[in-house]
């Protein structure tokens, strides 16, 4: 987290009393916010309704001018308009009845057309008839003193209009009088002529009165829309600032709390968190303030477990990490060393067994206490999990003699201390620890690199006895990066196809060959030929072994399936190695069964060569598997025989076929008396127990014939062949006789593989 922003997020807070902010927060921070929430929206609604009701209300009072308008002026207008239409309709009536009747020449007419006259006076009548309501209706109206003079002279002028003119006219029409009636006319044109501009001053008068009456609409109109602007505009400035008082209530106490967490975040727990109001906000920054509390009161336990160990209270594998890091990020110019230890307590695992895991971790603390009190500072020890624990020198002499030697004084030192008699649930137990040791200096190597240098130099003194200090070695280290490259190749070797079968012939005393020993070999297209003596130790390690030994006995099998149908070949028998895993399976029995069904080999031409230290690890399981493969045909051989602790007794228990002389006996049996005379033992121990023997590692003539006077008649080595590949053996097959095998050929019985699955 930037600082910038928890700044900003930091405002003094609460505010001052004085202040208008702390004014709005004391006001509002009493009430809940829902309350606060409420309050608002009920007054905007209210402010909303009043304005709703202003509105209302200027549109009733234009509409009550309008009406005044229409009702008061516009209405009496339209009835003076229409009464001077009908005085004018009148005239019209008259001369169009005089038209009709006019004379057509010289001679003077007296009478008027009857139809026209009649019609021209009924319309006359209707005429005066409609002027007489609408002005009875004109002078119920309300009226100005102005209008009311005019109204009083129009009514004198319209009784002489009707009485003088009008009656008399539609008399003379009705009389079909035309000399009158045309006088009559012309009268009433006067007399219209007359009262026309009276009617058209009331009109006028109307007219400006409805203007009058219009134009104080529109000024009310116009005030009360401002009216209703100017409490728009102050309930929105008033609804504004609530909101604002509303929402700084609100948000600068979060504010604080955000940053209050921000802080918490960045593991500073002593923030002040004043609290006011009683609002719900004001109970989060409560609670936020116990949440402190109990944080900052656990911040030590909480260190404590995430740096120590939790048994020992030493410093744990996460903190010593920390501090490798710190030595390894010194200053260039530094040039001290620095030295790690790796000590692991020696037979531990039994303390844990013999008397439990409780007396375990007692005798951890206890050892825990010796090293912390034989490392002082500025030196630190750790315990980095189980029985391993580390010790971390610095600022040791840029003398790397000088540095080894305090580094040596120390690892002695350690060793005593954990040498030293402790009673463990009420025995005295004499413990002893592995330390391995590692130099370094600045950006040296990574942590993982040095730790893993350390426990190389622990183990490399637990090979050499344990009680003891060992230095790293590089070329260990080298030789144990090559190990782990090879299990890694050796993985893939068998589906790559990089492994192959070699054999070396066993022949007998004639040169004959009876057959031969399978031999694995392994070409890399990387690292070229590699040794078996230096891939079968890392597949027994790996359990590669159990694989790769399926592998060579299916390859075998396959071979012997072969031969089978070769007269010149079918004779020969294949020794296979079988390692102390493969033989330990629960169905080896099975899988040798299975293979030979599978591949169409002779049993009784399969011979599984066993050492000494797999057969007698345990003899019962073995006597077992070698009785149930030797019901079907197969032999056994027992290899390097005389290296181990076979006795008579346990010989006499094995279906063995063969014991093979160990290369060690055949080397020196020309000049050694007492390898002839062990090898003179085993020929006759196998010539007892009916047994077949063959001397492996025969290399020159003299180890032959001391061999052959010692009555061993079969023989294994360089002197006959080497190990080649099939190719090469079957062409070497073919430059010797045929011999009968002096192995006992017997008769086997047919496989069942689901016997013993």
């Amino acid at each position: 987290m930037t600082g910038a922003p928890l700044a900003h997020d930091a405002a003094p807070w609460p505010p001052a009393p004085g202040s208008p902010q702390g004014m709005g927060y004391s006001l509002f921070s009493h009430f809940r916010i829902g309350t606060r929430l409420a309050v608002l929206m009920v007054l905007a609604a209210t402010i909303s309704a009043l304005l709703a009701a202003m509105g209302i209300r200027g549109l009733a009072a234009a509409n009550e001018s309008l009406r005044t308008v229409y009702e008061e002026r516009m209405a009496p207008v339209r009835s003076l308009g229409q009464i001077a239409h009908l005085m004018l309709s009148n005239q019209l009536q008259l001369q169009r009845a005089l038209a009709q009747s006019a004379p057509a020449g010289v001679c003077a007419r007296t009478t008027l057309q009857p139809e026209g006259a009649r019609r021209a006076a009924e319309a006359m009548e209707s005429n005066m008839h409609s002027i007489d309501q609408l002005w009875t209706s004109y002078s119920a109206a309300p009226k100005g003193p102005q209008e009311a003079l005019l109204a009083e002279r129009f009514t004198q002028q319209r009784t002489g209009y009707r009485e003088d003119a009008i009656k008399p006219a539609i008399a003379a029409l009705r009389g079909l009088d035309y000399t009158e009636a045309l006088r009559l006319a012309d009268a009433a044109r006067k007399v219209y002529e007359r009262d026309s501009p009276d009617i058209q001053a009331l009109i006028d008068l109307q007219f400006e009165q409805a203007h009058t009456t219009y134009e104080t609409g529109v000024q009310r109109y116009a005030q009360m829309r401002q009216w209703a602007i100017g409490a728009l505009l102050a309930s929105m400035a008033l609804l504004g600032f609530l909101g604002t008082m509303l929402i700084r209530s609100i948000v600068r106490p979060l504010r604080q709390a955000r940053a209050v967490f921000r802080k918490i975040a960045a593991g500073q727990l002593n923030s002040p968190i004043v609290v006011q109001g009683d609002d719900e906000i004001s109970s989060l920054l409560m609670e936020l303030r116990t949440m402190q509390s109990r944080l900052l009161a656990n911040e030590q336990a909480i260190h404590q477990l995430a740096y120590f160990d939790p048994l020992t209270r030493l410093p744990n594998r996460h903190l010593l990490r920390e501090r490798i890091q710190a030595a390894l990020d010194a200053s260039s110019a530094d040039e001290e060393h620095r030295a790690l230890l790796l000590l692991d307590l020696d037979n531990f695992k039994i303390v844990n067994d013999t008397l439990g895991h409780e007396v375990g971790d007692q005798y951890l603390v206890e050892i825990a206490q010796r090293l912390r009190g034989t490392v002082l500072a500025p030196h630190s020890v750790a315990r980095i999990g189980g029985d391993e624990f580390v010790v971390l020198m610095d600022h040791l002499p840029a003398d790397e003699a000088e540095a080894l030697a305090q580094t040596e004084a120390l690892a002695r030192q350690l060793l005593a201390a954990t040498a030293r008699p402790c009673l463990l649930k009420e025995q005295v137990h004499h413990g002893s620890a592995s330390i391995g040791i590692c130099l370094f200096r600045h950006k040296d190597a990574s942590i993982h690199e040095l730790l893993k240098r350390a426990d190389t130099a622990m183990y490399q003194a637990k090979y050499a006895g344990r009680n003891s200090y060992r230095m790293f070695d590089p070329a260990l280290q080298a030789d144990l990066e090559t190990r782990a490259a090879l299990e890694t190749a050796l993985r893939d070797a068998i589906d790559e196809g990089q492994l192959a079968l070699h054999f070396q012939a066993q022949v007998d005393h004639d040169g004959h060959a009876l057959g031969a020993e399978v031999l694995l070999r392994w070409e890399h297209p990387a690292y070229g030929h590699v040794p078996p003596a230096q891939f079968i130790p890392i597949a027994e390690a790996s359990g590669l072994i159990l694989p790769i030994g399926e592998w060579v006995l299916q390859q075998a099998c396959v071979q012997l399936g072969a031969w089978a149908g070769e007269p010149q070949n079918q004779h020969l028998d294949l020794a296979v190695n079988v390692s102390a895993r493969q033989f330990r399976q629960p169905d080896f029995v099975h899988q040798v069964c299975q293979t030979l069904q599978q591949s169409g080999a002779p049993p009784t031409r399969l011979v599984l060569e066993l050492t000494e230290s797999l057969v007698l690890d345990d003899i019962a399981d073995t006597v077992t598997k070698m009785q149930a493969l030797r019901r079907h045909g197969v032999r056994f051989a027992l290899d390097d025989f005389g290296t181990g602790y076979s006795s008579l007794a346990h010989l006499r228990h094995l279906p063995l076929h063969q014991l093979k002389i160990d290369r060690s006996f055949v080397q020196d049996i020309v000049t050694e008396p007492g390898d002839a005379a062990i090898v003179q033992t085993i020929i006759g121990m196998a010539r007892n127990l009916g047994l077949s023997v063959i001397a492996e590692g025969v290399e020159t003539p003299a180890q032959r014939h001391a061999l052959q006077r010692l009555d061993c008649t079969v023989f294994q080595g360089f002197l006959f062949a080497r190990p080649q590949p099939l190719s090469a053996f079957e062409a070497w097959l073919a430059q010797r006789p045929t011999p009968i095998s002096l192995f006992a050929t017997a008769i086997a019985a047919p496989l069942n593989p689901s016997e013993f699955s």
